[in-house]
């Protein structure tokens, strides 16, 4: 029995008793499944034995055997371990040729060997194969060899089929209309559709185009976006009677739900329905998916409703569907509907449904919904994917809870799912959109860790948010990260960097990153453009912003509005206004080039510059032009009349806003605030901010809470604004640094320095960062109350925080240390600001140079005023009119000298004041005869001599008891046309006085009085000490009369002449000591340099 045959032949192979094989004489019938298994088991046992697993006839025996058993899978699957097996397909071929008659077998098994190859793809082989056939001949099937031509062309075999296809012709293979299919169908992959559409001509020709073949040139002329032709093509079957099916239908239907035209493709439905074809599944689910996707919700519940009518049965793709066009819409508790429909009708739902429900609720900001999903899909048994968590994630993120999110990414690890790089991905986008970039940098480490590499869709995650953050420092490191890893960082990356580098202000590294980027043809994008054209519009470079806006065209890329809005707002704000209205002028005439926003910044800039008249005009243009004013608009306008004072008219702006059905902003409102507030209206901007704002359920952010605490400070009402900063926690505005700087301002202004360090301690711990601004507060606080140390701490801190001062807070300490003669500091402060590449200001400048001349520190007061004149400041005439006494007063008659050509080559003041100030100096240092010099120098120059130089000159002779010579100095100020001052009389009276001539120092004043000028506390006190000195009582009547009448001393006209005398005298010097007592001999000379400079700057 074959059984038999089965036991003897298995039991001499497993004794290696090969040649016992050849005397078996069996004789056998036609062959069935047993011998088809008894040849398997033979090969097997073959197979295994060293040296033999190459033997291909063997094999080829066994496949012909198989198939005579009718057991053609396992012979392909022999057949396909040959194919594998590294055998050429020659040597395969000959081998089953050379067995086919020991075997009696069929050519049928030639062809499961071609499609043994096609298979495995190996489909060059299998061409082979059937040329090969022919050659022995045998013939090919169409089927097969249209199935290895179908092969060749979908593996883009080009060569091999073109070679395939003339053989074809050439050996006469019997071919068809599929073979012209699959030639039309190598062509359109191709990209060659001018072919295709030439053999869809030939085809029709001949009459053997069928509706596969409109439907192959059909799908791609959709798929490359040709719709015209498309639509031609289906005109094309009509005329020629070739009956368009559901296929040709759904695929115009799908390219037109893409293009969101979903209402022409319903079109199509119906015309589908005209000519008696039924829509299928796939059909409606299109359609719904393409109004869904269109917003057109009730028209996708239309066209299922409809498809329901149609006895159409919903499937599990129908109801995803469905779900997620209800999530995408928002109305997730109608998805949620259907997903309890689709479970009634015993559809079970797929990942994809409950993905496209989870992500439903994570978009509308239902986080604990998509939680009680995943528990209820745990509770069916419903496996959750990456897929799922990656949503959870990624909604918790959106919502900015980052600590759940990494909650769920932990909970995926202990379930066995790993996150991919989508996963990581979301979680690090929700991480920098909340500013925790430092926090990126641990899931990076650990994503690596565990073999997963960030991709060029994170690393544009990271690379944009740090821009956005200013760490281009980081964002430069991440793109160097791309290349090390061998991926290629796309144009937006590259755009995006340079935006920031310009952004931040760092030019050279910007023009440095724009080479490279030209040199490596990476493609400039609009939005680069629009960049720097802001940034040179924001630092007022007008010039160079145009330059950039003309290089636009020679680098390919077209203006936008964005581009025309930047330059407008930068004229506008460079306080080019003119040219941005003639701009303006020129934009109407460009299509597209002006837009709401455009005209919105040209307001603006016209209210910035208070012409609310020309700010309506524009309004009215706004209208002419099809622009309707939005609240933007009329948010400007009320700004603007706020701005000017013009409270009234902003408040009936606001009520037309009101009836033209605009609801007014809290930004509008806002603006109303400020204007009421510095109009000095506090108790109406608190009315309005307390039963408007607050009560009408309107949200006051930050900025208007700022704005109302601004306010009662500047009312002094600093209790007002603790209450403000307590009902910001109650209604949970958080407070911004600007808040804690206005609370900290007032405490500062009331000396409450411990309670400004509680709030900056507050900050801190509230985890927001002191700026720039509040630092400058504690600074100057501390500095003022006398407290230079724990102000310079405060800037070590400041330093630490790497917040860099400004130069107000350097300003403040070293006009504060200055003020104190603390030099040593403030030219520490001085050095330190010249390594930060700032300078001080005028006024810091001024102190510092004023508190160096009073430590007589005249080297260093030098060097500072050289260094103000290279900052390109100009330095005051009076710092070189002190320089120049304290030089002549410590004999430096040469220094003197050289400051005062430096002072007359700068510039500062005319020639004769820089020649004056040498005799002054020499003057009030007791050097006279040297002033007097100097003096007759300049008369000789042809120069006149200031007032103050007269009247110094005067003082020096006085002092030295040469009254004639003074009073000569006196002539000649009248014969050079110079007025006699106060100060100049003061100083002869004294002289006189001294002198012991009161009769002559009467006559001067009596001179003061006729020339209208008024004699002051240092006159009278002068003249009554010298009429009292000298016993001449009687002729201080006179004298005593005027005092009384200015008001200086009551008049006791009863008492006697004596006692009225003393006690003029008396009171006179008590008004005298009320005023500031100078300490210093160097203040005096300041205050004398003060007083000289009024002199000139009166002359100028």
């Amino acid at each position: 029995s074959a059984h038999g045959v089965e036991n003897s032949i298995i039991s001499v192979l497993t004794m290696h008793h090969w040649e016992t094989l050849n005397h078996m004489a069996y004789k056998f019938g036609k062959l069935d499944k047993v011998h088809g298994k008894l040849a398997l088991k033979i090969l097997g046992s073959i197979v295994q034995q060293s040296g033999l697993e190459r033997i291909t006839h063997v094999y080829c025996l066994a496949a012909h055997i198989l198939i005579q058993a009718q057991m053609h899978s396992q012979a392909m699957s022999v057949l396909k371990h040959l194919a594998m097996a590294g055998f050429s397909c020659s040597a395969i071929f000959s081998s089953l040729l050379r067995t086919i008659s020991r075997c009696d077998s069929n050519p049928m098994v030639f062809d499961l060997l071609i499609n043994a190859y096609l298979k495995e793809r190996k489909v060059v082989d299998a061409s082979k194969a059937i040329l090969l056939m022919d050659n022995c001949g045998f013939k090919a099937s169409t089927h097969t060899c249209n199935a290895v031509l179908n092969a060749l062309v979908e593996v883009g075999e080009s060569k091999h089929v073109w070679f395939f296809l003339k053989e074809s012709l050439a050996r006469k293979f019997p071919l068809d209309v599929t073979t012209c299919n699959i030639v039309l169908n190598y062509f359109c992959l191709d990209g060659n559709l001018g072919k295709a559409n030439l053999m869809l001509q030939k085809m029709k020709s001949r009459s053997i185009s069928n509706v596969v073949t409109y439907n192959t040139i059909l799908y791609w002329y959709v798929k490359k976006g040709r719709f015209k032709a498309a639509m031609r093509v289906l005109e094309d079957m009509e005329k020629n009677g070739v009956e368009a099916d559901v296929y040709t239908y759904n695929i115009m239907i799908d390219k037109l739900c893409k293009m969101k035209r979903s209402t022409r493709a319903y079109l199509l439905l119906k015309k589908m329905r005209g000519n008696n074809l039924s829509p299928d599944e796939c059909t409606y689910n299109t359609l719904i998916k393409g109004f869904f996707d269109e917003g057109k919700m009730k028209l996708a519940i239309y066209i299922f409703n409809e498809m329901l009518k149609q006895s159409l049965k919903p499937s599990l793709a129908t109801y995803t569907t469905l779900i997620d066009g209800y999530c995408r819409s928002g109305v997730t508790g109608e998805a949620l509907r259907v997903l309890y429909e689709m479970q009634v009708a015993g559809v079970k739902p797929s990942e994809l449904t409950y993905s496209a429900m989870l992500n439903g609720y994570c978009k509308a900001s239902m986080p604990g919904h998509a939680l009680n999903l995943i528990e209820d899909m745990k509770a069916r048994g419903t496996a959750i994917n990456r897929t799922m968590y990656t949503i959870l994630i990624d909604g918790f993120c959106q919502l900015g809870v980052v600590s759940k999110a990494k909650q769920i990414l932990k909970s995926m690890l202990v379930v066995g799912i790993n996150p991919d790089v989508v996963t990581y991905s979301a979680l690090i986008n929700g991480m920098c959109k909340m500013g925790k970039l430092d926090e990126t940098k641990e899931i990076l480490s650990r994503m690596q860790k565990t073999g997963v590499l960030p991709n060029e869709v994170l690393y544009t995650t990271l690379v944009c948010y740090c821009c956005k953050a200013g760490y281009v420092g980081e964002a430069l490191k991440y793109f160097v990260d791309i290349y090390r890893r061998g991926l290629a960082a796309n144009s937006f990356i590259h755009n995006t960097l340079l935006c920031a580098l310009y952004r931040e202000g760092m030019v050279t590294q910007a023009e440095q990153f724009k080479q490279y980027m030209s040199r490596m043809k990476i493609s400039f994008d609009v939005a680069s453009f629009n960049c720097i054209i802001d940034f040179y519009c924001t630092r007022g470079n007008m010039h160079e912003a145009f330059s950039v806006y003309d290089n636009m065209h020679r680098y390919g890329c077209s203006p936008n509005v964005d581009t025309y809005r930047n330059l407008l707002r930068g004229l506008c704000k460079g306080g080019y206004l003119v040219q941005a209205k003639e701009f303006m002028a020129c934009l109407v005439d460009i299509p597209y080039a002006i837009d709401q926003e455009t005209f919105n910044a040209l307001l603006l800039g016209i209210c910035k510059d208070g012409t609310l008249d020309e700010a309506l005009d524009l309004c009215e243009k706004m209208v002419t032009s099809n622009f309707l004013p939005d609240i933007h608009t009329y948010t400007v306008l009320l700004s603007g009349f706020c701005r000017k004072g013009k409270i009234v008219p902003a408040i009936i702006l606001l009520q037309m806003m009101l009836e033209k059905g605009f609801v007014p902003d809290i930004v509008t409102y806002t603006c109303l605030l400020n204007g009421l507030i510095k109009e000095g209206q506090v108790k109406v901007a608190s009315y309005l901010f307390q039963e408007i704002i607050c009560k009408e359920g309107m949200y006051a952010d930050c900025i208007a809470y700022n704005s109302m605490m601004n306010g009662y400070l500047k009312a002094g009402m600093i209790h007002k604004v603790d209450m403000t900063i307590r009902d910001m926690h109650h209604n949970e505005v958080y407070p911004n640094p600007a808040s804690y700087n206005i609370l900290m301002h007032g405490h500062i202004k009331k000396g409450h320095l411990s309670r400004s360090v509680y709030l900056y301690k507050d900050m801190v711990r509230k985890g927001i960062r002191p700026n720039n601004v509040t630092y400058r507060l504690l600074i100057h606080g501390f500095s003022k109350h006398g407290m230079t140390e724990i102000a310079i701490k405060f800037l070590d801190k400041m330093v630490l925080e790497r917040i860099y001062p400004d130069r107000l807070t350097f300003d403040v300490l070293i006009t504060v240390c200055s003020e104190k003669s603390r030099m040593s500091n403030a030219l520490q402060l001085f050095n330190c600001m010249k390594r930060l590449y700032m300078s001080p200001s005028s006024k810091a400048y001024s102190a510092m140079i004023n508190g160096l001349i009073r430590k007589n520190w005249l080297q260093q007061s030098c060097d500072v005023l050289r260094d103000m004149v290279e900052s390109g400041l100009e330095p005051n005439h009076t710092h070189y009119i002190a320089l120049i006494n304290a030089k002549c007063r410590l004999g430096d008659i040469n220094g003197a000298f050289r400051l005062k050509e430096e002072m007359a080559a700068l510039g500062v003041v005319p020639a004769e004041v820089a020649e004056s100030s040498i005799v002054r100096g020499l003057s009030k240092c007791g050097k006279v005869e040297e002033g007097i010099i100097v003096f007759c120098s300049i008369i000789r120059a042809g120069m006149v001599p200031t007032i103050a130089t007269f009247t110094t000159l005067m003082h020096g002779l006085c002092k030295e008891g040469k009254i004639a010579d003074a009073l000569h100095l006196k002539g000649s100020m009248e014969l050079y046309g110079l007025k006699i001052d106060v100060v100049t009389y003061n100083v002869l009276i004294t002289g006189l006085c001294n002198n012991q001539c009161v009769s002559d120092a009467l006559d001067l004043y009596e001179e003061m009085k006729s020339k209208q000028l008024r004699p002051n506390i240092t006159t009278y006190t002068t003249m009554i000490g010298a009429i009292c000195a000298t016993g001449r009582i009687l002729e201080g009547q006179k004298l005593l009369n005027d005092i009384e009448d200015r008001g200086f001393v009551p008049s006791y006209k009863d008492q006697i002449l004596e006692w009225r005398m003393e006690n003029a005298m008396r009171r006179l010097n008590i008004i005298r000591n009320c005023r500031k007592e100078i300490t210093s001999k160097n203040e005096v000379e300041l205050l004398h340099a003060d007083h000289e400079s009024m002199h000139e700057a009166a002359e100028d």
